[in-house]
């Protein structure tokens, strides 16, 4: 069942609606606190890196890292966004298959956090550019791992990380290298909810700890589906890492910010081809995910109506892909009613396009008292400030 909006924060949003244009983000900052302790109390004796990329607003950030959380990042960007959040050198791991020259010629000068290696050759750039980094090897698990398709990064035909058979002579390479090796980075993939996936995983590390012997971390990743109990599944972590003598390191992103944010949008019209529409103002370009890993989300009315009916909810976009759920049960809306999107606070606001010039949505955080603004809405002559409106050239 989703995490249903507590009613102070129901009422706070259709305040909210009359003050700012939708569609727009809102998150329900108590609820990232809630995770955050549930997650900081289940891995109490490991430590805690949130996935940036699950939603990267800054002042989120500086609540997160005030909680005690660690910043894991996939790009230079994200790196340099953490250090401007505040976080120090040593909170922050840097992942990522590709880290081009110039990132790292920019890590050099910004500031090197700990680096996740993702092959041989990513090894031996990163010596070149930051000789002595602190790195850890990602590992490929070679596992069939039950989400979807684009979320399964611990697949053996997916792009990440080095297969079991190989990561010790690896790992050995980078000691060569005169690179700090600390230890193994494994990550499943996103939006798991079958504890099964995560006890393979397990088994492939002991299985890999027999050639390996102790290291100093382990990093187990993230990828905790809504649906999982972190404190059923922090136990047979800690104790594979006790067993590599190596301290646990986890990367929750989703599961402490998905359920802490809505999308908020208005209905603008009705259509009946041969199915039941309602079209709204926010789509695929504020909230790819439906479009991107076919995610249905839970929708709730922020209206009243005594007449029922099933609709699929379309957006703006001339694309027929543009559909953000499908059979939703609703109060029939007139026009100009609002609908709350659940579950909508990680890869939404993170994730929204100006595809089709579409501004990206605001972002507002509520702390139970007042609204706090974390993104201000784009406005339409911005998409274009960075063009040239008269020849150019190199």
């Amino acid at each position: 069942m989703p995490h249903e909006l507590s009613p102070d924060f129901m009422q706070a949003l259709r305040e909210l609606m009359e003050r700012v244009p939708t569609p727009f983000y809102a998150y329900d900052l108590r609820r990232v606190r809630a995770q955050t302790a549930r997650y900081r109390e289940a891995f109490a004796q490991a430590r805690l890196f949130y996935a940036i990329k699950a939603n990267p607003r800054l002042r989120l950030l500086e609540h997160l890292r005030a909680a005690g959380v660690g910043a894991e990042t996939v790009s230079l960007g994200e790196v340099l966004r953490a250090y401007v959040a505040g976080y120090m050198l040593d909170e922050v791991v840097l992942n990522g298959p590709v880290k081009p020259p110039a990132a790292l010629e920019e890590l050099a000068r910004a500031g090197v956090p700990t680096l996740v290696a993702d092959g041989e050759d990513d090894l031996a750039r990163i010596a070149r550019y930051l000789p002595g980094a602190r790195v850890l090897l990602r590992l490929n698990p070679d596992l069939p791992v039950d989400t979807h398709p684009h979320l399964a990064t611990g697949r053996g035909d997916s792009q990440f990380g080095v297969l079991p058979e190989d990561w010790p002579g690896v790992f050995a390479r980078g000691r060569e290298l005169g690179l700090e090796m600390h230890g193994l980075h494994v990550h499943l993939g996103s939006n798991l909810n079958n504890p099964a996936d995560f006890a393979a995983r397990l088994e492939v590390l002991e299985r890999l700890r027999v050639r390996v012997g102790r290291l100093e971390v382990l990093d187990l990743g993230g990828g905790f589906g809504l649906e999982m109990d972190p404190a059923a599944l922090a136990p047979a972590m800690l104790a594979l890492a006790r067993r590599f003598g190596a301290e646990l390191w986890v990367e929750p992103g989703r599961a402490l910010v998905a359920e802490a944010g809505v999308l908020v949008a208005r209905v603008w019209g009705f259509k009946e081809t041969r199915r039941r529409y309602l079209l709204l103002d926010a789509g695929m370009t504020a909230f790819l995910r439906p479009a991107l890993y076919g995610a249905r989300p839970p929708v709730r009315p922020l209206y009243q109506a005594s007449e029922r009916a099933t609709f699929d909810l379309a957006g703006p976009a001339c694309e027929s892909g543009d559909v953000l759920a499908r059979d939703v049960e609703l109060p029939v809306p007139r026009e100009g009613d609002a609908l709350a999107i659940l579950e909508a606070g990680a890869y939404g606001g993170a994730m929204s396009l100006t595809y089709l010039d579409h501004p990206r949505p605001g972002e507002y955080a509520w702390d139970g008292e007042r609204w706090e603004v974390w993104r201000r809405p784009e406005h339409l002559p911005d998409l274009w400030k960075d063009e040239t409106d008269q020849p150019e050239y190199l």
